[in-house]
């Protein structure tokens, strides 16, 4: 059968292609942003001091790129929805293309809640006379109707605006972000122009020598990761590209999400650190924010930093939310997963069922709170690191049995491939190995992953028994043209 008789007669649902370039370098770096510089600023500051913490931002980034140089190789040479789907499945084969899918899928969707509830704590700093009376408590944390209607106006807002289509959740990421860098970067330049570089001695947490600057960055290091993580939403959405979007610069967005995204923690860092000196300012409950306030009596700043926070998380919410979709769509589509998440809307081109799953899971947040859904980001952490690793070797093995594979942004040293192999693995450890600051907790984090992967293997085994799917008609429908 002629690959053209082929494609007329098993249909392939295909998304609408209307992402612009920065659309997809704001969808990275808006995923990385979030708002975790305000809320762990002063334990960055405590471990490894303003130098230190800048350092560690800065070497992270560049190691960093190393794996993203990666996704930049595989993204325009398979852009296809759901990524690491399809690469992995293009280099191993359809069983550690469900693993990778399903335990990147945990990532994505269950960093859904952790971003609607943390809307609704952001909101009432940021409007604490709207702060009304606790309805009930879970693990301590408290559950109020100002908690809980922020995220959940703002979840169910995403929700519809990826339905009705990826150009509407394209161009509000656009917008998003770029309020989130106006904003960082007014109360930047009052940093600048306010604040003094001597408030940042001493440099380095660990002491002011050279033994003290690389325990304090290598501190620093550790961390890293789980705050560049998000660069890695791109690729799930490289099928629905612009005709004007050449394939090389899907590479290069990738790229400059890691850059930018390094860049702005350390701009944020040495910003907060000059205001006053930071072992006063860690002392506050969000330095970030509340150094203006207490250096310079600037209200107004504060409320700024905050306001930034939060345009952070819903940029987040919305770049995670449109790739936990896409990978529940491509799993579905690709027979990995029951069909039904692989179903499009006729008219929106959106993927309608994986849109409804992935959106019940991200509204539950704000209605369990902060105690159930913190375990879960550690695990969410482990999912991306595997993900790295397993596109790592794939552009490797690739570079083997695929020689002729048509590659627009091919990595020039093969050193650097081999670099995101040993860097994933060892951030994977990081989070495995016993007595690791990181290490999942028994048996509650373990308990999740299993939960997730066990409920995942059904559904895996159930579209497997239906055997609705050839060989060929699964390359198709998971790789289209690039099978």
């Amino acid at each position: 059968m002629s690959e053209n008789n082929f494609d007329a007669l098993h249909e392939r649902k295909s998304l609408a292609k209307v992402v612009s370039f920065w659309d997809y370098v704001t969808i990275g770096l808006g995923s990385i942003i979030g708002v975790g510089w305000i809320l762990v600023a002063g334990e960055w500051l405590n471990k490894g001091g303003p130098i230190g913490t800048v350092l560690g931002f800065f070497l992270g980034g560049l190691l960093l790129t190393t794996i993203g140089k990666c996704y930049a190789e595989l993204t325009p040479a398979i852009p296809v929805a759901g990524g690491e789907v399809a690469f992995s499945y293009k280099g191993f084969g359809p069983g550690i293309a469900f693993m990778t899918g399903w335990f990147l899928a945990f990532g994505y969707v269950f960093l859904g809640p952790f971003e609607t509830t943390s809307l609704g704590w952001l909101f009432e700093l940021l409007f604490p006379s709207l702060k009304t009376a606790p309805l009930y408590s879970i693990g301590g944390y408290d559950i109020s109707i100002s908690s809980l209607i922020p995220g959940l106006a703002i979840g169910i807002f995403i929700i519809v605006l990826n339905y009705f289509g990826v150009k509407n959740s394209a161009k509000f990421q656009l917008i998003t972000t770029g309020l989130l860098l106006a904003c960082a970067l007014v109360f930047t330049a009052i940093a600048v122009v306010k604040g003094d570089l001597s408030n940042l001695r001493p440099v380095f947490s660990a002491g002011e020598t050279l033994k003290g600057g690389i325990w304090s960055t290598a501190a620093i290091l550790g961390l890293v990761p789980f705050f560049m993580a998000g660069f890695d939403t791109i690729p799930q959405v490289a099928e629905e590209s612009g005709e004007e979007v050449e394939p090389k610069k899907l590479g290069k967005a990738i790229v400059m999400s890691i850059i930018i995204g390094s860049l702005f923690y350390c701009v944020v860092i040495m910003a907060v650190s000059s205001c006053m000196p930071w072992q006063e300012s860690v002392k506050l409950e969000m330095p970030s924010a509340g150094v203006f306030q207490a250096a310079f009596g600037y209200v107004w700043v504060t409320k700024l930093v905050l306001l930034t926070g939060f345009l952070g998380l819903i940029s987040s919410l919305n770049g995670i939310y449109l790739a936990a979709t896409r990978v529940l769509f491509a799993a579905g589509r690709g027979g990995l997963m029951p069909r039904w998440l692989g179903e499009v809307s006729k008219k929106h081109k959106t993927p309608k069922n994986a849109i409804f799953f992935a959106g019940a899971i991200a509204l539950i947040g704000p209605i369990i709170g902060k105690a159930v859904i913190l375990p879960i980001v550690t695990v969410s952490s482990l999912a991306y690191m595997c993900a790295w690793l397993v596109t790592s070797l794939v552009t490797i093995k690739l570079r083997k049995t695929a020689p002729e594979m048509n590659r627009p942004y091919k990595v020039k040293s093969k050193w650097t491939m081999y670099a995101g192999v040993v860097i994933s693995a060892a951030l994977i450890l990081l989070i495995v190995v016993p007595g690791s600051s990181a290490q999942l907790k028994w048996p509650l984090e373990y308990g999740i992953l299993a939960g997730w992967m066990i409920f995942g293997y059904l559904g895996y085994r159930w579209r497997k028994a239906k055997d609705d799917l050839t060989k060929e008609e699964r390359d198709f429908q998971i790789l289209g043209e690039y099978r």
